[in-house]
């Protein structure tokens, strides 16, 4: 009979989903990594099928569709995806009698705080995305089980994926010219970091429920792209300032969504690193 694994990962073949496999696999874990391809969580009938195959002990839902101004012009597309299709994993999780972590996003808040997001602030989106994603959230915790949990995150980076320190690099290396928004505020994660800290939640018997992870630090995403040139020895480049308003995206972004961490960090008993520190390891492996 084959082993029952540890995990089940979905979004496998994103930043999140890649860095968890990595590090289960570093701890001797048992790990399954589906894409959407192999687990559409739109379709009830097939994760009911695929769980009921597996039979893993926990189920990671990395899987999400994340284009958030794609969610803004298809909010009908963003609710499948993201809150009935984590509203497929919960109920057959419940059946199955397996623990759950649902990876969500510090765009459930507004943006109009000036001090770090507690796990218990109310959310309030602004976006089609933000709001599928806190539907996805509600989906998980009206279970209230002990073994199902909520972690929110931001900013996320990570090796080998389309990310915002890719994006810069990029476009500082072709010579064009660098303009970057200074009223949006935040925490960078390093999807190395992330994964280690679902792992350690996972293990740690904690109590069900909201749990935010990122790492130290805060900064404008202006402020992120200056340490990112800086860490790169790129620091002559000029990175232009610019406002969300003359960014004109389609979907409106939080101004202000840095996330008080201290629920996870005391369970883990100790933060993340700091976001600099996290840069410099991601850039040390993407650009070997």
């Amino acid at each position: 009979m084959a082993t029952r694994p540890e995990l089940l990962i979905t979004g496998a073949g994103g930043q999140l989903g890649q860095a968890l496999l990595r590090a289960a696999a570093a701890r001797g874990g048992a790990a399954v990594g589906l894409g959407h391809a192999e687990l559409p969580v739109e379709d009830r009938d097939r994760v009911r099928t695929e769980l009921g195959q597996h039979r893993p002990r926990w189920v990671l839902h990395c899987g999400a569709w994340t284009d958030v101004d794609g969610c803004e012009a298809d909010p009908a597309r963003a609710e499948r995806s993201n809150a009935l299709g984590t509203a497929h994993l919960a109920e057959a999780c419940l059946e199955l009698g397996i623990g759950l972590v649902h990876v969500s996003t510090d765009f459930v808040f507004d943006g109009r705080r000036t001090t770090p997001y507690l796990v218990d602030a109310p959310p309030a989106p602004l976006s089609a995305y933000g709001r599928s994603k806190w539907l996805g959230e509600q989906a998980v915790l009206r279970h209230g089980r002990p073994d199902f949990h909520v972690v929110r995150t931001s900013w996320v980076f990570g090796i080998g994926g389309k990310n915002f320190p890719r994006a810069i690099l990029a476009r500082a290396r072709s010579g064009q010219p660098l303009r970057v928004v200074t009223d949006q505020r935040g925490r960078p994660t390093f999807a190395t970091d992330l994964a280690e800290a679902l792992l350690d939640l996972v293990g740690s018997g904690a109590p069900g429920g909201i749990y935010h992870a990122a790492n130290q630090g805060e900064c404008s995403w202006h402020e992120f792209a200056v340490a990112i040139l800086a860490a790169a020895g790129l620091d002559q480049v000029p990175v232009g300032t610019m406002t969300s308003a003359e960014l004109g995206r389609p979907a409106p972004r939080p101004a202000y969504s840095v996330l008080d961490t201290q629920r996870l960090d005391t369970v883990r008993g100790r933060p993340m690193p700091h976001y600099q520190d996290a840069l410099r390891r991601y850039l040390q492996e993407e650009l070997r």
